[in-house]
């Protein structure tokens, strides 16, 4: 595979100038002193339509000081520097489609600081005229009905290598593992026009020869054989790649993966080797946050991903701010029951001090998930729970009739999750659907009988301009079986707070006792609208309008929703995004403050 432009010689002119007739200190950089020292004090750049200034400013290295570190010194004015940020513009608009584009500088020097202005005259972009794409084979095949470079647009280098990627993605998804592509691109200035040819050679549909495991050394090479989605003789397939390299990743015992394949005389045939780079069986991780709900919180945990062999998982974990607390042990065993499944077993204690209720539980949960495909997976389990409540105040029992206020629960539990977003961390398209449901006591046995479902639709829209439109909706049933006090209060939905309505406080959207707690509802809604754009770099900027509303019925309160809206502001670390909200509800609760600020580390949704 191999690309290369040819027809016409391009020049793009670099054109100096001095400074404007008059101006105090105007330099030229040969007229400059090897021995000066300058320091920026200002760059400025002018004249670009096409693109925002704050997009060429990035690809330029002469830069002032920021404005919010007044502190540090300006950084020293070097001459070879700006003359390689003139090339930079320069391939910036090239790789763009404009190749007759002048940049103008002028220097003003005061004293020891010196004032960069960049000037842009971009004339027009060159159009594509034909896209033309050729298959060498004997027999007719398909092609894609269109690619990123398109006839009357713009001719650009990232659609132009992106189409060669998109055909060899085209024909590797139709299990021709050895195709190539040959691109190549005329640009004629004389006429304005770009032609670009894309020749394919297929090359025979094959399927998988023998795989190889190198790299291991530690882990047993059939732990990662028995991860291979394929098998010999099986179509040539990338998704079963995908699937392979997604699966051996999720052991958490590589640092990397690399799957490949070779290419031999024989070309109905693709042999496999997967490559990996292993990393630390365990793994301990300590971290601690604030947030305006919990206050401090901090976390401890130690892992150990290869537990007697076989790729067990186990982990223990400590939680803990001024709210919620929790020790954890979680054993996870893979490909039990089938290749697909596994069985895990999780054992916690927890306490919760609410401002209605403190509460101490311990919960064991045996569970099993299995992934019916890359993107949908199932989760059936069971709940053996012990709960002690205290500290419920007598206003909050008159509101709800009895309050059990110890008791055992005892049911089984299922969930589907169908997640087809581009990033689990911070998706930027794409869409997520749950659904989640608990049947507790009647002739499971137990102190508590309850039923409790909950379903939840995230979507991402990307609309341009670096924006995405992001929106969820999250609705819930629950009820007691024999009577409501069967539904523990801390199994009830409240609503408001950091991960549900913004602008309200944690669980102060609903039905609230006279003595100011909250008391949960049988019915809940809740919802969002977002726009989340970058800014600059790894940080993003939201505006966002929240909803939702708590029920003491059994139904969904959309006649009484309350509002919430504000602005927010990210930035992309690789755990997520680390998060700051500002919300402000349209009618806080009485003697509520006006606004809530929410700090949260991984996407709001």
């Amino acid at each position: 595979m191999r690309g290369h432009f040819r027809g016409a010689v391009v020049a793009l002119a670099l054109v100096t100038a001095a400074g404007a007739p008059g101006a105090v200190g105007a330099a030229q950089i040969e007229d400059l002193s090897p021995d000066a020292e300058l320091r920026v004090r200002d760059v400025v750049i002018e004249g670009s339509e096409a693109f925002p200034a704050s997009a060429l400013a990035n690809e330029i290295l002469t830069r002032e000081r920021a404005w919010y570190t007044p502190w540090r010194s300006r950084p020293v004015f070097e001459p070879s520097t700006l003359e390689t940020d003139l090339e930079r513009l320069r391939r910036f608009y090239e790789t763009r489609g404009y190749y007759e584009i002048r940049v103008r500088y002028e220097l003003t020097i005061e004293g020891e600081l010196v004032d960069v202005k960049l000037t842009v005259d971009e004339n027009q972009p060159i159009p594509v005229t034909a896209v033309e794409v050729g298959v060498k084979w004997a027999d007719a095949l398909p092609l894609p009905e269109t690619l990123p470079l398109e006839n009357g647009e713009s001719f650009n280098e990232p659609d132009y290598k992106q189409s060669e990627s998109e055909l060899l993605k085209f024909f590797l998804e139709r299990s021709h593992a050895h195709v190539e592509v040959d691109r190549s691109a005329t640009i004629d200035l004389a006429t304005r026009e770009a032609r670009a040819q894309y020749v394919v050679k297929p090359g025979p549909k094959a399927v998988f020869g023998p795989s190889e495991v190198v790299g291991n050394e530690d882990v047993e090479a059939e732990l990662v054989s028995r991860e291979i989605e394929w098998t010999e003789g099986a179509p040539f397939s990338l998704e079963d790649i995908r699937l392979t390299r997604e699966n051996l990743l999720a052991l958490r015992l590589f640092r990397s993966v690399r799957i490949g394949w070779e290419k031999t005389a024989d070309l109905y045939t693709a042999p496999m080797k997967i490559e990996v780079k292993e990393g630390p069986p365990r793994e301990i991780k300590l971290g601690i946050g604030y947030s305006t709900e919990d206050q401090v919180r901090g976390q401890a945990s130690w892992s150990h991903y290869n537990w007697l062999g076989g790729g067990r998982q186990l982990t223990l974990g400590l939680k803990l701010s001024f709210i919620e607390s929790s020790a954890q042990a979680l054993f996870v065993q893979p490909h039990f029951l089938a290749r697909r499944g596994r069985g895990a077993l999780e054992f916690r204690q927890d306490t919760a001090d609410e401002d209605t209720y403190l509460l101490l539980a311990s919960r064991f949960r045996p569970r099993y998930e299995y992934r019916f495909t890359r993107r949908v997976t199932g989760t059936v389990g069971y709940r053996v729970e012990f709960a002690k409540l205290s500290d419920v105040s007598d206003e909050t029992e008159a509101a709800l009739g009895r309050v059990r206020e110890d008791g055992v629960s005892l049911g089984p539990s299922v969930g589907l999750v169908w997640d087809a977003s581009s990033d689990p961390l911070n998706p930027k398209e794409g869409f997520v659907l749950s659904l989640f449901g608990d049947q507790i006591g009647d002739f499971w046995g137990g102190d508590y009988a309850f039923y409790r479902v909950t379903g939840e639709a995230k979507h991402y829209q990307p609309i341009g301009w670096q924006t995405t439109f992001a929106t969820r909706l999250k609705l819930g049933v629950a009820g007691g079986i024999g009577g409501d006090e069967n539904l523990p209060l801390f199994e009830r939905f409240y609503a408001g707070g950091e991960k549900s309505v913004r602008g309200y406080g944690r669980r102060r959207l609903g039905p609230i006792s006279g003595s100011d707690d909250p008391i949960g509802g049988l019915g809940l809604i809740e919802g969002s609208v977002e726009l989340r754009r970058a800014i600059w770099q790894a940080l993003g900027g939201a505006l966002f309008v929240d909803f939702g509303q708590v029920s003491l019925d059994r139904d969904i309160p959309v006649g009484d929703l309350d509002f919430s809206a504000g602005p927010g502001v990210s930035y992309d670390t690789p755990v997520g995004p680390l998060r700051l909200d500002v919300g402000f509800p349209f009618d806080p609760p009485d003697g509520d403050s006006w606004f809530a600020v929410h700090f949260s580390i991984g996407a709001f949704f």
